[in-house]
């Protein structure tokens, strides 16, 4: 696994890195969101052609000197990077053996914050009065929809990572309750559909607040959604972020990578055994043996192409450091399953990408105003619902039933996807106007 950057690097170039950062899940992140917001804006370029979106009207204010807000605003940007930067060059024993927890932290360089700061706040005094009029004049311009997808991006992130982070801790409540400042400044413990519902609500109160169509944002966002998802679940693969399956009891891996059939009675010995840590295997997935989920399944002779890493992974060296010591390894990261699971990061990447061809192909051929989003919600549930019920998550007991939160919104998403995608049609005109 490759928790930063710099250990997928030195693993393609056999280089020596030790600088961890930054790191891989949070860089995937970023480049979800940057392909969604690709699609975003190809699609809302797309639908203004065909006349479905139009561009808007809006007055400015040219020629006004740097407000007091502007000149806070930036030079507080650039305290916290000069802050932090300086800091990391200036306390190396402090940064490097937990990046993400130095940025989180109180510590860091007041000199480079002040300097940078004050630098900030002058670039952009000398910015506005090379603009500055003696009397500042209103002027009308016309915004194109695809203008405002960096907006719409930031928009979502914002509202996205507080809806994930709220979702998170709601599903694994105990944990927060223990430690909720940690909970909540921990840069892992993100949940999909957390973000999913609190980007869509900051989403349409920013496309509504500039007048563009919900359905149609929905309808053009909906394929980049997914390829998002897509992309990040290789964040969670890349890093071994916990969001992996449950055990497949039909492997094993030793020390040197090399994987080995096993009988299905194997796994009540080897959950009951002895960890080099002095804890039963079992600890690290549950607190009973009974209490841990597995399942048995050989790699189908069909498939015999495909590596055995695609059916059961340890996940070594990753990032939230669970499970035992790996032999030989020194310092951070140096974590192992002690028993294999199932890899549904990558699962969930192919399907992801399955779904996002199969809306871009029926994008123009869907003629009715968010069908193509709420085909998006029924794919999307169908396809989490599914995951499920190999992947590792925390459970609610609902009438007599185990059942996970992503299970949940999953089932509300299918029924609410099925229901609009066809009687979309009907009310069609109402949801143009939303």
């Amino acid at each position: 696994m490759f928790p930063t950057l710099n250990y997928l690097f030195n693993y393609l170039f056999g280089s020596n890195i030790t600088f961890n950062f930054p790191p891989t899940f949070g860089f995937m992140v970023a480049l979800a969101f940057l392909s969604a917001a690709w699609v975003l804006s190809n699609e809302l370029r797309r639908k203004e052609k065909l006349g479905l979106v139009k561009s808007i009207q809006k007055k400015v204010i040219v020629g006004k000197p740097a407000s007091f807000f502007e000149l806070v605003s930036n030079g507080l940007m650039g305290f916290i990077i000069g802050f932090k930067i300086l800091g990391a060059i200036t306390e190396p024993e402090l940064f490097k053996p937990n990046p993400q927890g130095y940025l989180l932290s109180g510590h860091g360089n007041w000199l480079g914050g002040i300097v940078l700061g004050g630098l900030f706040a002058y670039l952009k005094y000398r910015e506005k009065e090379k603009t500055k009029l003696p009397t500042p004049k209103e002027e009308i311009i016309t915004v194109h929809p695809y203008q405002l997808v960096g907006n719409i991006t930031l928009v979502a992130a914002l509202w996205g990572i507080i809806g994930a982070k709220i979702f998170h801790n709601l599903e694994y409540w105990d944990a927060f309750i223990t430690d909720p400042v940690g909970s909540l400044i921990s840069t892992s413990g993100l949940t999909f559909y957390g973000g999913l519902i609190g980007g869509f609500l900051g989403v349409w109160w920013y496309v509504k607040k500039n007048k563009i169509s919900l359905i149609h944002v929905a309808d053009s966002v909906a394929p980049g959604l997914i390829l998002a998802y897509g992309v990040g679940r290789i964040g969670c693969l890349l890093a071994g972020d916990g969001d992996w399956g449950i055990i497949n009891s039909a492997y094993r891996i030793d020390d040197y990578r090399n994987y080995t059939v096993v009988s299905a009675e194997q796994i009540q010995t080897d959950l009951t055994a002895i960890s080099i840590t002095g804890l039963p295997v079992y600890a690290y997935y549950g607190n009973s043996p009974e209490d841990v989920d597995y399942a048995y399944f050989k790699k189908p002779e069909v498939l015999w192409f495909l590596p055995d890493a695609f059916f059961a992974f340890d996940f070594p060296h990753n990032v939230n450091e669970e499970g035992v010591p790996i032999t030989g390894c020194q310092g951070q990261y140096c974590n192992k399953l002690p028993l294999p699971v199932f890899p549904t990061p990558i699962y969930e990447t192919l399907m992801a990408f399955i779904i996002f061809g199969v809306l871009m192909t029926l994008r123009s051929k869907l003629k009715v105003s968010g069908q193509i989003f709420f085909l998006y919600l029924v794919l999307n549930g169908v396809e989490r619902f599914m995951i499920e019920q190999i992947r590792v998550n925390s459970t609610y007991h609902i009438f007599g039933m185990d059942i996970t939160q992503a299970e949940i919104i999953a089932t509300v998403l299918i029924i609410v996807g099925l229901a609009g995608f066809f009687s979309v049609k009907k009310w069609e005109s109402k949801l143009i106007n939303m």
